[in-house]
């Protein structure tokens, strides 16, 4: 299968369900990766707004928002809006869930939501002290596994890496954990600081990133560079990474990089199944 290039655009918006606002309030984003988004506060405008995306052209939606102070999304007034979104438009329903529960994940199934964008973190530290949470990697642990038993067919684990620089020991746990239950898509974030936060990680440096995607990769799952990479680095990361063929999937690269390397271009979230390519390239 050829290497992949996903441009999400208009064909495959986010929507912030809490429009500008998140609770929890991360020390590193302060909210910041919301304002990129299309705001939809209430179920009505919700509905009003996804159905305005499928007359210009959306093929699929990625469901996102600020989380709540148990690092929820707080997506369960919208879920019957969602169902009747795939029932009458017809559009692809990723989520960016949080941490859930079995009956959250059992809703989401039913709401025939097709794919939930999982952030896996299992650093104590970087839970309590940077994300603000009085929650444990125990809650993550538990929210991917009622996810895979319970969720919807597609879960895609993210696995962020660089909230302690260098140091990769407790996000090569998150790899572990994820490579448990066989996922058909394994995606790396790359830190990226947007302010000062009570801990002050650094950039880690790229032979660490690329040591890092050499540990994630498996011919078992698809490996993908998500949207999140420090800017000064990305150009020579994605080549890297595509020239030592550590990736299958990269999203948004550099136009240059998906020409040279003759990359198959997606219009969608990096996430998407194989199945649904042809409705997007």
């Amino acid at each position: 299968m050829p290497l992949k290039a996903y441009f999400p655009g208009a064909i495959y918006p986010a929507i912030s369900i809490t429009g500008s606002k998140c609770l929890l309030n991360c020390s590193y984003c302060r909210g910041r990766y919301l304002d990129g988004m299309i705001g939809a506060e209430t179920p009505e405008l919700f509905y009003q707004v996804v159905k305005s995306l499928k007359q210009r052209s959306a093929k699929g939606i990625l469901v996102s928002g600020g989380f709540d102070k148990d690092g929820v999304l707080p997506v369960k007034p919208f879920l019957p809006v969602i169902r009747r979104i795939k029932e009458e438009l017809g559009l692809l329903v990723s989520v960016h869930s949080g941490l859930v529960n079995k009956e959250m994940a059992c809703l989401l199934r039913e709401s025939k939501v097709d794919i939930v964008d999982f952030q896996l973190v299992v650093d104590s530290i970087v839970i309590k002290e940077l994300q603000g949470l009085k929650r444990g990697s125990l809650d993550y642990i538990r929210s991917l596994d009622v996810l895979m038993k319970y969720g919807p067919s597609y879960i895609a684990p993210h696995i962020p890496i660089g909230f302690r620089g260098d140091d990769a020991t407790t996000e090569k746990e998150a790899v572990d954990l994820a490579k448990d239950y066989n996922p058909y898509l394994l995606t790396v974030l790359f830190f990226i600081p947007t302010s000062t936060p009570p801990i002050q990680p650094s950039i880690p440096k790229l032979e660490k990133l690329l040591n890092f995607l050499r540990y994630a990769r498996s011919s078992k799952y698809e490996t993908a560079i998500g949207c999140m990479r420090p800017p000064k680095m990305k150009r020579s990361l994605d080549v890297y990474a595509i020239e030592e063929r550590l990736v299958d999937r990269v999203a948004v690269p550099d136009l240059v990089v998906a020409k040279k390397f003759n990359m198959k271009v997606i219009r969608a979230c990096c996430s998407l199944p194989n199945e649904y390519l042809r409705f997007f390239s």
